[in-house]
């Protein structure tokens, strides 16, 4: 049989009567008229066929049938009101695919992953090899929720958002440092310089601080950053780090900086997601964790 149930406002106009026993105070709660509070506690009354207050003058008590209704309809709307919350919750819980440059990830971003999922168990994150958005296929970029890029910040019919901008400067192990000299920049002459590029990043910085007597095309060459800094972990040579990837070998001692000199990098750290993928809340509430991560990081 369908379960009789008595008009919601008229419930609760009673049940915020109740709870304060005072008609005024429930009109402001409910933001009505103090006649339209007494109106709906008396169709509630007459609906249920029993009187629930004792009214003596300006004073409100409950009669026995009002005490032993009260608790249950304050239950019971504070149920209705947690699972209307719930229902307009966006969902939380999936997989999220993200790509990054394996030095940001390996260097920085898995460091820190632990407190995204202690914050966010319900979401399960990839992390895929870096692959840039425009070399992506349709197909893959629609499987790929966040892209963490190297770049220039133009991406055209992207939602782009700075992560982090850079400065690179030179970067060794204290290992190294005690064994040759490294006092002044002319000093990487006698040193071997890291590449992940073509030299250009030594170049500039070379530029820069006016050293023309070291040769920046000489060197190790290794396909990413991540490589360069674990050889110069190991001190094998003076690579160039920067203000993020950097960060963490810098903060326990792995790796130091013997000059304070640094220049702009030719790009920045980006996040770039395709716009209805950042709609979602997923998407947004890692972004989110990403900036404020990095802020967390530069302030450290």
């Amino acid at each position: 049989m369908p379960r009789r149930l008595p008009p919601l406002n008229p419930m609760r106009a009673f049940e915020a009567t109740a709870r304060h026993c005072h008609v005024g105070r429930a009109a402001a709660e409910l933001n009505v008229t103090h006649s339209a509070v007494s109106h709906q506690v008396g169709v509630f009354e007459e609906a249920l066929g029993v009187q629930l207050f004792d009214r003596r003058g300006r004073r409100l008590t409950l009669t026995p049938a009002g005490q032993q209704l009260q608790p249950s309809m304050q239950q019971a709307l504070n149920l209705i009101a947690e699972a209307c919350s719930r229902a307009l919750e966006p969902t939380m819980e999936g997989r999220l695919v993200i790509h990054a440059p394996p030095a940001f990830a390996a260097k920085w971003l898995v460091r820190r992953l632990g407190r995204f999922v202690d914050a966010y168990p319900q979401i399960d994150l990839t992390i895929l090899p870096y692959l840039p958005y425009e070399s992506a296929s349709r197909a893959l970029a629609d499987r790929s929720d966040v892209f963490i890029e190297y770049g220039s910040g133009h991406w055209e019919r992207k939602w782009v958002r700075l992560l982090s901008r850079l400065d690179i400067f030179p970067v060794c192990s204290p290992r190294l440092l005690n064994a040759k000299p490294l006092r002044v920049p002319n000093d990487l002459r006698l040193h071997t310089l890291l590449h992940d590029d073509d030299g250009a990043d030594w170049s500039g910085w070379l530029l820069a601080n006016g050293i023309e007597d070291v040769d920046c095309n000489k060197g190790l060459r290794f396909g990413n950053v991540n490589l360069t800094l674990d050889t110069a972990i190991y001190g094998h040579g003076v690579a160039l780090g920067d203000n993020l990837v950097a960060s963490e070998d810098l903060a326990v001692g792995l790796l130091v900086k013997p000059f304070e000199s640094s220049v702009p990098a030719s790009g920045h750290f980006y996040v770039v997601c395709d716009p209805e993928h950042v709609k979602t809340a997923m998407v947004r509430t890692f972004v989110e964790w990403l900036l404020d991560e990095v802020g967390a990081s530069g302030r450290s």
